[in-house]
């Protein structure tokens, strides 16, 4: 009853224990959460390390010391260092994970060394030597013995004062020598244990050797013995087949001829074999030759359709850079004569020309300034735009090479090439522009826009025509004949055609004209001018 008594007490006891434990670690674990500096982590990871511990919950313990250890390294705390770390290890002991363990107190036994903590020192050596004595390595233990008898030896006289703690450390070194011995003792008798193994491994290796011969003897015994019987069976053979009678031989022939028919059967049937072996190979290789003929085939269509596909890409290029230069020959023809932008194109520069009987042509527009104040300068390049292009329009059916525009200038000129030598055609170019100026006119005022008027110049005479330039090239004329034709178109009035002498000579019976006679200009001697009234009507 005493004894029953007493184990409950005890398990009561234990019970208490372990809630106390548990309660401590759910603190513990929850003040952790809410710990806010490093300090605070440090500290409730190692007091959490050794609640684990107590719980035998080595695991958690291991890595929570070694979280502390770690904080304990970055903050410089070198005692919380040393106590967390060989905390690891021991908890990493218990779990029996030896090679865990192992690195964790070596790294123990380093830190606290460094740190002059003598105690953790000691204990993770101890652990060492217990870890290599559990793991039957003597030698290792016994190393462990003397690096700890070394290292109470180096610090035996390091911050003692009194007598007894000498006199305690030398017992302790006197202990580890002593067990240092029967380490030695255990290790000489494994030793001799050994070198009795290996005797007695030889002995056994020479008594294999000894029986292997004898087998080897008892077996060329036995196969002597069965040569003897063969020939004993071979001398029966023959014995019995001199007394074999006819009826024994006949039958005998006849196995033999019947065992030589099933052989040429066989034979046959081989041949057979053969042959058909040999038919299965042509036609495997008619079904591989078909397969490669079917292969290349296929591969001369794709072939065949790449180089069409090929084809028409290089059709389908061809026509772009077709298109491509036609378009650049229109614009060049947009900016040059035929024969000019012809020979730019081959010798890639351009001479100077001279023409003898060329028409050139002013046309300004009147109070362009006055009418740019009305519009936006949007609706000014617009209007001029719409007006520039009908006047391309107009030289262009008569052959007139546009020169440039110049503001609100525009400059033509004929006679710079066979196709267009005729002034008249000139002068039907400029009553025609003048009439289309005349009606945009109409239709601008009765939307209350404001208008455009010009003014036109034509003379007759010699000039010059070339490119000037290499990138942005330019087709121009030069001579005194620009100059006239410029003067003439000054001193006309707006919505008029003004001609001088030398065109009215050369146009004189296919117009109506108004004499102006001589009128003086800038830096010019007086002309005779004509103002163009109309076509003349011929009456037959």
């Amino acid at each position: 009853m005493r004894i029953t008594a007493l184990w409950m007490i005890y398990c009561i006891g234990l019970g208490a224990i372990g809630d106390l434990t548990a309660q401590s670690v759910a603190e513990l674990r929850a003040n952790l959460r809410k710990a806010q500096t490093k300090s605070e982590r440090m500290q409730l990871s190692y007091d959490l390390a050794k609640a684990l511990s107590n719980a035998r919950n080595f695991g958690e313990a291991s890595d929570m010391a070694y979280q502390a250890y770690e904080l304990a390294i970055e903050l410089g705390e070198k005692r919380m260092a040393s106590d967390a770390i060989f905390l690891s290890g021991d908890a990493q002991y218990r779990r029996r994970k030896y090679p865990e363990a192992t690195t964790r107190l070596l790294e123990a036994w380093n830190t606290a060394r460094n740190y002059g903590h003598r105690d953790v020192a000691l204990s993770a050596a101890e652990r060492l030597m217990e870890i290599s004595k559990e793991q039957r390595n003597l030698q290792e233990a016994l190393k462990w013995s003397q690096e700890i008898i070394t290292y109470l030896r180096e610090n035996s006289g390091r911050n003692t004062t009194s007598g007894d703690i000498v006199r305690r450390l030398e017992g302790q070194i006197a202990a580890l020598e002593a067990e240092n011995r029967s380490l030695k003792e255990q290790i000489a008798q494994l030793s001799g244990k050994t070198q009795e193994i290996e005797t007695s491994y030889k002995q056994q290796i020479e008594q294999v050797k000894t029986l292997t011969q004898q087998e080897i003897g008892k077996r060329e015994a036995e196969i002597t013995q069965t040569r003897r019987q063969a020939d004993s069976l071979e001398n029966i053979k023959n014995q019995l087949l001199k007394t074999m009678t006819e009826s024994q031989m006949l039958d005998s022939m006849i196995k033999a001829q019947q065992e030589r028919e099933i052989q040429r059967q066989r034979a046959i049937a081989a041949q057979l074999e053969v042959e058909r072996q040999k038919s299965e190979f042509a036609r495997n290789l008619m079904l591989v030759v078909s397969a490669v003929v079917l292969i290349i085939a296929l591969l001369l269509f794709l072939l065949y359709r790449g180089k069409q596909r090929t084809a028409k890409e290089l059709a389908a290029k061809n026509q772009i850079i077709e298109d491509e230069r036609k378009r650049s020959d229109e614009l060049l023809l947009n900016i040059l004569p035929p024969a000019i932008a012809e020979e730019l194109k081959t010798r890639k520069k351009v001479a100077a020309r001279r023409y003898e009987e060329a028409t050139v042509m002013f046309i300004d527009i009147v109070g362009f300034t006055r009418v740019a104040e009305k519009l936006t300068p949007e609706q000014l390049v617009s209007e001029l735009d719409y007006c520039f292009t009908n006047f391309d329009r107009i030289i262009g059916q008569y052959r007139i090479e546009k020169i440039k525009t110049v503001g609100d200038a525009y400059i033509c000129a004929s006679g710079l090439s066979e196709k267009n030598v005729r002034p008249s055609d000139m002068v039907k170019a400029a009553l025609e522009i003048q009439d289309f100026l005349l009606h945009h006119k109409a239709a601008r005022l009765s939307q209350g826009l404001p208008y455009f008027e010009a003014r036109i110049g034509l003379h007759t005479g010699p000039v010059v025509a070339g490119v000037v330039g290499e990138k942005k090239f330019a087709y121009d004329i030069w001579g005194d004949t620009v100059n006239i034709a410029a003067r003439v178109e000054e001193v006309c009035e707006p919505g008029r055609v003004n001609v001088s002498e030398s065109t009215y000579w050369k146009a004189k019976y296919e117009f109506e004209w108004q004499p102006r006679g001589p009128i003086s200009t800038k830096n010019k001697a007086p002309m005779e001018m004509f103002y163009v009234t109309g076509i003349r009507t011929i009456h037959y």
